[in-house]
């Protein structure tokens, strides 16, 4: 059979303005709370921001994961890998019927989300899980016709089944995210973050990025290796 994934999601607000990145990180960091528990907590700024989302109301929860996060070469905020195109989801088969739809925007940065721009038509099975179908997309994602095209910032885009991917960092800089998920899955934070960890996308380990006070706090910078250090002068040569 054959499964059409959808080409480049829609962008469901206008441009926003944001407030400075400095501002952005003294605000509250947010993970996989629910809506109700989010805005008890989150600044005007952030309230107004999720009002700006088209949430409709037809799943258990809205999820809300919102902050400001370090990107650096082979360091990630919330995935093990870059690079590798994917389809989010919460069971074997969203890539054909979707359980949840997510929500993004990102501040300005080097490293954007890229989506595949057009749609495209697959030959599957009925058995053939999400990840089955990733991975022989990754394999060849030219003979797929996969063409990647980056979000636009300070832009809420909606998506669903749609295939995309996180982006190498090549320069040290701040990003704020906010990902919205309508979704049946339930959350598991009921308060701001205490701490924000940053992965080694090669190794797989957490290290402390900042600790939130409550009258301050406190960041950390991974210092980058001189291998890291090389990649930068190369590519920027």
């Amino acid at each position: 059979m054959k499964i059409t994934l959808p080409g480049f999601p829609a962008e469901v607000s206008e441009r926003i303005d944001m407030p400075d990145i400095g501002e952005l990180l003294l605000y509250p960091a947010f993970q996989g709370i629910v809506a109700d528990d989010f805005l008890k907590h989150a600044t005007d700024f952030q309230r107004y921001l999720f009002s700006k989302v088209p949430i409709r109301n037809d799943k258990r929860n809205v999820l809300v994961r919102s902050g400001v996060w370090l990107l650096q070469p082979h360091t990630r905020s919330h995935v093990n890998r870059t690079g590798d195109w994917h389809i989010d989801g919460v069971s074997d088969f969203d890539h054909l019927k979707p359980e949840e739809r997510v929500f993004i925007l990102s501040s300005p940065c080097q490293a954007l989300t890229e989506f595949n721009g057009e749609p495209l038509e697959i030959e599957s099975s009925e058995c053939e899980t999400r990840v089955q179908l990733i991975k022989r997309i990754c394999r060849d994602p030219e003979k797929f016709g996969v063409i990647a095209r980056q979000i636009e910032p300070c832009r809420i885009y909606m998506f669903d089944n749609h295939l995309h991917r996180a982006v190498e960092p090549k320069r040290i800089e701040f990003r704020f995210f906010l990902r919205v998920r309508e979704t049946d899955t339930p959350g598991f934070t009921t308060e701001p973050l205490r701490e924000v960890l940053l992965r080694d996308s090669i190794t797989g380990k957490d290290h402390l990025h900042i600790e939130y006070h409550r009258d301050k706090l406190s960041i950390y910078f991974p210092r980058a290796s001189p291998e890291h250090h090389a990649t930068l002068l190369r590519s920027e040569a």
